[in-house]
């Protein structure tokens, strides 16, 4: 089924393209500003019903369903209509016109209305949406999925990051806070660190490419590579964290001032 593992490739695909941009701003703008930021938290708990043909027993059709997630409701006086789509997107959840959060995208799950409590659940699905780092001028969000189905060996989980700039009201990639033709060096940095982490590759490290997955810390970034992408199920997610230091050749002024926290002179 991996209903929520195929949500989040499309909803990693969103994210590239639903960026939301305020074309008033300049790309020398200040990145430290004082906006003020609220966010709605939202949970759910709930049995969904699997209605595919393949399941015939009825104890073996119960799926518990269980999620959080932290979506902003205001930023300044930025249009967010973008950021919140691609957010409840990843998340795999829709607003109801009550402001309660219900999941979405369970591809062949109805939800129904037993309580988890006390209804015997074969398989799960857990996803949550968090803040990972909020500063003056970035939010990063992290995305956790997990999802397991009866008689699987074992749960298949996956991760995933929006690293959003407050004053630019932007989604950002690569590309916004490195210089261009930055794609081979950093390839180089990150090679030699999964060769210094003796990481047990499924390929040769020289047929490694970029990862499409990254975080902004606090003084670096952290690349990473999900759980069997470049290396086996039990090696987990391959992550790689770059100082501003590290990157101070390939990173823009602006880009590590975003990084950083620090206003343009």
């Amino acid at each position: 089924m991996r209903f929520f593992n195929s949500a989040l490739i499309a909803g990693a695909a969103l994210l590239t393209f639903a960026a939301c941009t305020d074309s008033k701003k300049s790309a020398d703008s200040n990145v430290n500003t004082n906006i003020p930021v609220d966010f709605h938290t939202y949970t759910y708990d709930l049995v969904g019903i699997n209605k595919s043909d393949s399941v015939t027993t009825d104890s073996l059709k119960y799926w518990h369903l269980t999620g959080d997630c932290v979506i902003p409701s205001k930023i300044g006086n930025n249009d967010i209509s973008a950021l919140r789509d691609s957010l409840m997107t990843l998340a795999h959840i829709e607003i109801s016109s009550s402001n309660s959060a219900v999941p979405k995208g369970l591809e062949g799950i109805e939800i129904c209305n037993l309580n988890p409590a006390k209804t015997n659940t074969a398989s799960n699905a857990v996803n949550s949406l968090s803040i990972d780092l909020l500063t003056s001028s970035v939010i990063v969000w992290e995305n956790y999925s997990y999802e397991y189905r009866v008689y699987m060996a074992h749960g298949v989980s996956g991760i995933n990051y929006v690293n959003y700039s407050i004053a630019d009201n932007k989604i950002l990639s690569l590309s916004d806070l490195m210089k261009p033709g930055y794609e081979k060096p950093l390839l180089s940095l990150i090679k030699n660190e999964v060769k210094a982490q003796n990481v047990n590759l499924l390929e040769p490290v020289e047929e490694l490419t970029l990862p499409s997955i990254f975080r902004i810390r606090a003084t670096s970034i952290e690349f990473i590579y999900p759980s069997m992408e470049i290396a086996p199920y039990s090696e987990g997610d391959i992550r790689i964290k770059l100082s501003v230091m590290d990157l101070a050749d390939l990173l823009t002024r602006k880009g590590t001032q975003l990084i950083l926290g620090t206003q343009s002179e």
